[in-house]
């Protein structure tokens, strides 16, 4: 069996692995850049964050829990690591890395055992055509009985080289939705500049036409002309999965540690609040006053998909039946963030890219 994976990311890569391990198929990888796992390396701040032991259905734009991933856990993922030879360490919020808090020991132990692999790099996939039972990829010798789309999104990549990123899911009449950055920054309206360089911990609040979307605490970084830090980030998430994202805004309450603290009280007694908020914020505050359990950011728009971890879009999962089959294209498959399946920041997403592609060996695997 000649099987066919479109993109060296994640996905594709433990993939190969694992059908290496499993099946006696000869498995091709085409990648479009000159090298593998390039987001792998970027992940976790370079410690590559491979997955959270606390995964449930609320962590993503769709429960995948409930429907595509029901036997794979975060101990199958912890296990197939394990199996490879690598050791892993845990966070406080059970977010879970390799022990060497090094990227490159995750891309490292997925392509040690692909000598059986070939590698096919600077060649990105425009086209996939039927040749009776088998396909034909960029009209190349080999006919393949599976090929497996594993192309990630345009998350990180510059405008040029993410031109027609979609134009493979269109030629095939993919149901898709366009790719929108994730896990990103904001950029706000009549932003105070005075607070660039600023960061400091917040309770932060999204809210859309007043209504709380979502709430959670962590660091804020303040950027020259908008916002930023991994809570940020998670509110984004909740923000490109707004229909209407017409007036949306952040509530920040900087006193983090005692939200129901006497702010007004403490500038009565002390003049200011420079014993309790950072340096910037305390200038501002004394120059222009805000609530600081209160401060309001009216948001404009997410930052580029450049400045992105992750994308929100990709193929419709109506596209797909729960082995990861394309439906109108049997013997096609798509795993990863090539669906539209987006979580929020602590190793949610790689999980589901390495928890697909497990699935989808399995089910190849069996078919051998």
């Amino acid at each position: 069996m000649n099987i066919a994976i479109i993109g060296a990311g994640a996905a594709g890569l433990i993939l190969a692995h694992k059908l290496s391990e499993e099946s006696s198929a000869n498995i091709f990888i085409f990648e479009k850049t000159r090298k593998a796992g390039t987001k792998i390396k970027a992940s976790g701040g370079g410690k590559a964050n491979i997955f959270n032991n606390s995964i449930n259905g609320d962590c993503y734009n769709h429960n995948i829990q409930n429907t595509l991933l029901q036997d794979i856990t975060p101990n199958v993922i912890g296990d197939e690591f394990s199996k490879m030879g690598m050791l892993m360490t845990e966070d406080e919020e059970r977010r879970v890395y390799p022990a060497t808090l090094f990227s490159e020991t995750v891309l490292d132990i997925l392509t040690e055992n692909l000598s059986a692999a070939k590698f096919i790099f600077d060649h990105p996939v425009t086209e996939i055509k039927p040749s009776g039972k088998k396909w034909l990829i960029n009209g190349c010798n080999t006919l393949f009985d599976k090929v497996v789309i594993a192309t990630g999104s345009p998350a990180a990549m510059i405008a040029r080289n993410r031109k027609n990123f979609t134009a493979l899911f269109e030629s095939m009449q993919l149901k898709h939705k366009e790719f929108s950055p994730s896990l990103v920054g904001f950029k706000i309206q009549n932003y105070p500049k005075e607070l660039f360089g600023c960061r400091t911990r917040a309770i932060v609040s999204l809210f859309h036409k007043k209504e709380l979307v979502h709430k959670e605490k962590g660091e804020v970084v303040f950027k020259e002309d908008g916002i930023s830090g991994i809570v940020i980030l998670n509110c984004s998430a909740y923000y490109n999965r707004l229909d209407d994202k017409s007036d949306c805004e952040l509530s920040l309450n900087f006193l983090y540690n005692n939200p129901n603290y006497d702010a007004a009280g403490h500038i009565l007694r002390h003049g200011d609040m420079k014993g309790i908020l950072h340096p910037k914020l305390n200038q501002l505050l004394m120059k222009q006053p805000f609530a600081v359990d209160d401060f309001r950011l009216a948001i404009d728009k997410p930052y580029d998909l450049e400045f992105a971890q992750v994308c929100s879009g990709g193929i419709d999962l109506s596209e797909i039946d729960n082995n990861f089959e394309l439906k109108r294209h049997r013997g096609i498959y798509a795993i990863g963030e090539t669906l539209d399946v987006d979580g929020i920041c602590g190793g949610y997403n790689l999980f589901f890219a390495f928890a697909s592609a497990l699935k989808l060996a399995k089910h190849l695997s069996n078919e051998n």
